[in-house]
């Protein structure tokens, strides 16, 4: 199972959605989700979580697709703590640097670099832990729900 990592965001000030429903990414009460937490990391969001060898792809790896559900759930919420608005994926293109383990700390964090308008560009990353070594990067395409703020 993937889960938040309590010693590293201890002192950091942890952001929750007014209502996740049933997200799979962040809601606490998805019993079948990843259920991570969020924390302010300058201007930008970060979560600290483990993923399960359950979700490995190679042995010991964790999945490409289950690297890009961590990278799109901490860019949207980027995009939601800093502008209030709620918004959706259009567009997510990651690279994989170095293979990413299962079954240790890795850092994940997104922030808004670009606001056009009808939509943000978020830049993301996933980062060992203990090392700071990058693994993974993504940038994307976030358009803002125009049933939230009427753009």
């Amino acid at each position: 199972m993937i889960g938040p990592e309590e010693t590293c965001t201890a002192a950091r000030e942890e952001l929750t959605f007014p209502d996740s429903g049933v997200c799979f990414g962040c809601s606490p009460t998805n019993a079948g989700g990843l259920r991570l937490r969020f924390f302010r990391d300058g201007d930008g969001v970060l979560s600290v979580t483990t993923v399960a060898e359950l979700y490995q792809g190679a042995p010991g790896v964790v999945h490409g697709g289950m690297q890009a559900v961590l990278l799109d759930e901490v860019s949207c919420a980027a995009a939601f703590f800093r502008t209030g608005s709620r918004v959706v994926t259009g567009s997510l293109t990651l690279r994989y640097r170095h293979p990413c383990p299962t079954s240790r700390a890795l850092d994940v964090r997104a922030a808004i670099v670009a606001d056009e308008g009808r939509y943000l560009v978020v830049r993301s990353e996933i980062r060992r832990a203990d090392t700071g070594d990058l693994l993974t990067t993504a940038e994307g395409k976030f358009y803002r729900d125009r049933g939230q703020d009427g753009a």
